[in-house]
């Protein structure tokens, strides 16, 4: 019986793995159409994105590229509290100036860190600027462009956040630079 059964499940991860695959693909796409203010439909996120968005790979590092406004997405993620924290993070074309922060995978909390992923507290990001470094932090006084406010409750996660930001951004930024050598 055990033998039967793990015949099955594998036949079914081997049916269902191009689909779950196609799915994320989908879902980087959508996060990097909306942060470029690109319509699309459903059926035509492929298309859409094949023609909109120009993409450059420099060393580990693939940059998904607005040609009209020069905006430039790329991937950021490492360990939160609970599990990984996944995202795109999008800026102007100044290359440090926050345009978009989209979450596509988080474990934290529900409620606490999980709001990492709200687009009310994402929105937080926009306008704000990633030098000299970004700080999620719980100062009560007011920002500086470069800082918004942590979540309450969820300062560890605000704070490997903010380190998953920081550090993708150095590292994104050191290949950007030396893209054309």
């Amino acid at each position: 019986m055990a033998i039967i059964t793990s015949g099955i499940l594998l036949g079914v991860e081997a049916i269902t793995a191009e689909r779950i695959k196609n799915n994320q693909d989908a879902k980087i796409k959508i996060a990097i159409l909306e942060a470029h203010d690109i319509e699309y439909s459903l059926t035509s996120i492929n298309n859409t994105f094949d023609l909109e968005i120009e993409i450059i790979t420099v060393d580990d590092w693939t940059f998904y590229v607005n040609p009209d406004t020069d905006n430039v997405s790329f991937a950021v993620s490492g360990g939160g509290v609970w599990g990984p924290i996944e995202g795109i993070l999008t800026l102007e074309s100044d290359f440090q100036t926050i345009l978009d922060v989209s979450i596509l995978q988080q474990e934290e909390t529900p409620g606490l860190g999980g709001v990492i992923a709200e687009k009310g507290y994402l929105d937080t990001f926009v306008g704000k600027i990633m030098i000299p470094i970004f700080e999620i932090n719980k100062d009560p006084s007011e920002n500086a462009n470069n800082e918004i406010d942590a979540i309450v409750g969820a300062t560890n996660t605000s704070k490997r956040f903010q380190d998953i930001m920081n550090t993708d951004y150095a590292d994104a930024l050191s290949a950007w630079q030396n893209r054309d050598e």
